[in-house]
């Protein structure tokens, strides 16, 4: 099976699947054993620059030269850093690249002739509707396919007979807002209108028919306006809008048919073309093209509108559900719901282990990720649960079950530090609702509020902890032991286990304080709480009583596990040179005795034991 990796950047908070679409497609007409993985991100949307960072970071997560081929929609990537960056990712991959509508030295290009419907519209402007000034109402300076309708714009220009001074170019963005802010400012100049505007796509040009409209200004009585792409924008807007029409899909199909020419030893072009037309219409002097049903556009806009707004409140739910939960295990289920609903093949969330532990000292990787430390924490297809732990599980099961199938890569993290990806299989539903952004937004808000939640928790453990510890020696506290033990006493208690305490006092330790020093005082008594940790049986405590004195408790006790510490303790206080005394009891779960009765016993025991060695000594 052969794979193609497609890099792309969301358009703000939409997606472009179009692309994946035609490539699809072509791969299904072209029976070709291949797999698509899109690595997409949405770098351009936020004005927080460490969030872009993140989203810019899944371009780090494949190993390129790994791939067969590769295709690249890096319009919407304003960023130059990161936009130079992916270009040397890719050049280092050794694997042959389609770049989409951006011409790319050492690449294959695909797109329609951006300069030729340029130059066609203004040839009709300029000899059936007599048009003798214009503007270049453009998208962002920096686009390249903005960049390449501005200069066939100016070449129109040139061989017009009409200069660039007298007809300018103005650069903003490709949204609505850009055209309805070029009209305003223009009305509000009170600069003399031209006979047309020359929009760069269809958003501009709708944003500017609706400002104008609303001046009282008639197009195209009052001035004409052309546009680009045609967007529904275009086409059911009042009045209808000269544009230029292609099939995306076809780009996409384009894209695939250059790479398997490519693998098939084929000759092929740098530069490859889908054809596009001028449909000229109301908003230039033209006739409505009449190619459009206005009534089942408004149905399916009701349709649309019913159906976004179900989305939208199923999604609410979504989040509202994620906000109760108190494991990530426990947003499985209502995340495996929401995408049972939705046309795709499957869904699959991968995160970092380090997120389980929740320490407020983790650092996530800002660049790249750490595939050791990646876990498959929920993945499933048609609605089955998929057994995959690592990502290498998961790697392989894409290999070996996604021939002609497309998968799409997104990246989850924290602002500038990553902590995982999403994959969807299939996401046919992308085609209609381009809102993936929402979605995962969704998730993954809910996932950092859960491992905030997590963080703090930590630290409320950790500063409790703190409270708890002797600094000293480390050990529980008297506090701690008040707080600690008596509910683990009755927790084994109704489990019908014993317990045992040990009560150690350390001999003759204010001589030692007097004679050789209060430092040299401390450091038996660390010694003592060294050892004492060192041998305390498994699920016990340690605690410094105050003092020079000691506490051990531990459960599933028996006689045998009191002696067996006894006599490990003995040795080891004998070879440290350091004298103490120590008492036990075991407690019996089966009588009613409080917990201080037995510490009682235990300390009665310690002194019987100090004051039996003395005696001993003495004699």
């Amino acid at each position: 099976m052969k794979k193609i990796a497609l890099i792309s950047d969301g358009w703000k908070r939409l997606i472009t699947y179009a692309w994946v679409q035609g490539i699809m497609d072509k791969i299904h007409e072209m029976n070709r054993d291949v797999a698509l993985y899109q690595y997409n991100c949405y770098g351009n949307w936020s004005k927080d620059e460490l969030h872009n960072k993140g989203e810019y970071n899944i371009y780090n997560l494949p190993d390129l030269s790994k791939f067969d081929g590769i295709v690249l929609d890096c319009s919407n990537i304003v960023d130059r850093e990161q936009f130079d960056y992916v270009i040397k990712l890719l050049r280092a991959s050794g694997v042959p690249v389609v770049s989409i509508g951006y011409n790319i030295e050492g690449f294959y290009y695909v797109s329609i002739d951006n300069k030729q419907p340029i130059i066609d519209i203004m040839e009709h402007l300029y000899h059936v509707h007599g048009s003798r000034k214009f503007i270049f109402a453009g998208g962002p300076v920096d686009n390249y396919e903005n960049s390449v309708r501005t200069n066939a714009y100016k070449t129109s220009l040139f061989r017009l007979g009409l200069k660039e001074a007298a007809n300018p170019c103005w650069y903003g963005d490709y949204d609505y807002e850009t055209g309805v802010r070029y009209m305003t400012e223009m009305l509000e100049s009170g600069a003399d209108l031209p006979d047309v505007f020359v929009c760069s796509n269809d958003n501009i040009a709708a944003g500017r028919c609706a400002t104008a409209a609303q001046a009282g200004l008639r197009i195209p009585e009052d001035f004409a306006v052309t546009g680009f792409d045609n967007l529904d924008k275009a086409a059911f807007f009042k009045p209808q809008i000269s544009t230029v029409g292609y099939d995306r899909e076809k780009i996409g199909g384009k894209c695939f048919e250059v790479l398997a020419d490519i693998w098939d030893g084929k000759e092929v072009p740098t530069y490859n073309y889908v054809s596009a037309e001028c449909l000229f219409s109301e908003s230039c002097g033209c006739e409505n093209r009449g190619s459009v049903d206005y009534r089942e556009y408004t149905k399916n806009q009701i349709v649309y509108g019913v159906k976004k707004q179900a989305d939208d409140e199923r999604l609410v739910t979504l989040e509202g559900d994620l906000s109760k939960c108190l494991e990530y295990k426990d947003m499985l289920p209502f995340i495996s719901s929401f995408f049972a609903e939705l046309d795709c093949g499957g869904y699959s969330i991968v995160l970092d282990k380090k997120m389980l532990n929740a320490d407020m000292n983790v650092k996530f990787p800002t660049k790249g990720y750490d595939r050791d430390d990646l876990l498959v924490v929920y993945s499933e297809e048609k609605g089955e649960s998929l057994a995959l732990q690592t990502v290498q599980e998961l790697d392989d099961y894409l290999e070996q079950t996604g021939s002609q199938s497309s998968y799409m890569f997104t990246p989850i993290h924290f602002r500038e530090q990553t902590v995982g990806y999403s994959v969807v299989k299939n996401g046919r539903f992308l085609y209609d609702n381009p809102y993936f952004y929402d979605i995962h937004s969704t998730i993954v808000r809910s996932v950092e509020r859960l491992y905030k939640r997590k963080q703090l928790e930590w630290m409320n453990r950790k500063l409790l902890d703190t409270y708890n510890r002797d600094p000293l020696t480390g050990v529980y506290n008297r506090m701690a032991y008040s707080n600690l033990i008596e509910p683990e006493y009755q927790k084994h208690k109704e489990k019908g286990e014993n317990c045992a305490l040990m009560f150690l006092d350390a001999d003759h330790f204010k001589d030692i304080n007097d004679t050789k020093g209060h430092e040299y005082g401390d450091m038996v008594l660390k010694t003592i709480a060294r050892i004492l940790r060192a041998r305390c049986p498994e699920g016990g405590y340690v605690f410094r009583f105050g003092g020079d004195e000691f506490i051990v408790f531990w459960p599933k006790a028996t006689q045998e596990s009191v002696e067996d510490l006894n006599y490990l303790l003995e040795n080891d206080f004998s070879k440290a040179e350091i004298k103490v005394s120590m008492g036990f009891v075991l407690t019996d779960c089966t009588k009613d005795t409080q917990l201080n009765d037995y510490l009682s016993v235990a300390d009665k025991n310690m002194y019987a034991e100090k004051k039996r060695r003395e005696t001993q000594l003495c004699s």
